[in-house]
């Protein structure tokens, strides 16, 4: 079992040494987004703490100086975490980061201004038809609202083996993480496991901060975990990976 370190924790929560922590880097777009003053803005303005909700709030929209920087960052045991504006990114994309790079495509941020439907395009294919003995990783995370239509276009069409469960949750003012994910990933693991049974690698995330939450996910059949809003707590991370599960 792996810890995935989502994005963008994963740019700077490294876990040196630890086999079983994979860092994910980005999320980064074909183009920059955002300068890094103008980054630094959108956290002031949009992170916020939702204490009904017991989770976080943003609506970032993706700020990254682009992807070409992520490949100029990224060392061999990351995971570049992509997302298109535009469905014609995908496969420019592709060409930047071709067969050798571990990456997790972002389909689902609820938190751009733009509103486009990224998700079926025949161009992702590109990015699973080829195997490279370089490559481990080729994730396709998911929306909360992932319908099972979606999963079959996903897995049975454009050929994607390994599933995130979830992104954030699609709100008024932006995507919540947290508490408030659990019982939308639980039951995706439920809805994979039905129907594709252990073909399919499962990486559940979504208010992960204990052990407790760790072994709910394994046991409805995730295969490894993802840690988000946990990382403003790196500390209790420490705690969750270094458990023998």
């Amino acid at each position: 079992m792996k810890f995935f370190i989502a994005a963008p924790f994963g740019n700077y929560l490294k876990f040196t040494g630890k086999n079983n922590v994979i860092p994910v880097t980005g999320t980064w777009t074909l183009d920059s987004r955002a300068t890094f003053l103008n980054r630094i803005y959108k956290i002031i303005t949009t992170l916020r703490y939702d204490f009904k909700k017991d989770g976080w709030v943003n609506k970032l929209g993706l700020p990254n100086p682009g992807v070409k920087t992520g490949l100029r960052k990224i060392v061999s045991r990351e995971i570049l975490s992509i997302a298109a504006i535009n469905r014609s990114d995908w496969s420019k994309l592709y060409q930047l980061v071709g067969d050798d790079i571990n990456v997790e495509i972002n389909l689902s941020c609820p938190n751009l201004d733009e509103k486009s439907n990224l998700f079926t395009s025949d161009d992702l294919k590109l990015f699973t038809s080829k195997k490279s003995k370089n490559k481990n990783w080729c994730i396709a995370k998911v929306s909360p609202h992932t319908t099972l239509d979606e999963l079959k276009y996903l897995i049975n069409d454009l050929g994607f083996s390994q599933i995130h469960c979830c992104n954030t949750l699609p709100v008024i003012y932006g995507g919540l993480s947290g508490k408030s994910l659990k019982p939308y990933v639980q039951k995706l693991i439920i809805l994979i496991r039905k129907n594709w049974g252990d073909k399919i690698e499962i990486i559940a995330g979504g208010g992960v901060d204990s052990i407790a939450d760790v072994n709910n996910y394994i046991n409805l059949g995730a295969n490894h975990i993802s840690l988000g809003t946990v990382s403003f707590k790196p500390w209790k991370i420490g705690n969750i990976v270094d458990e023998n599960f």
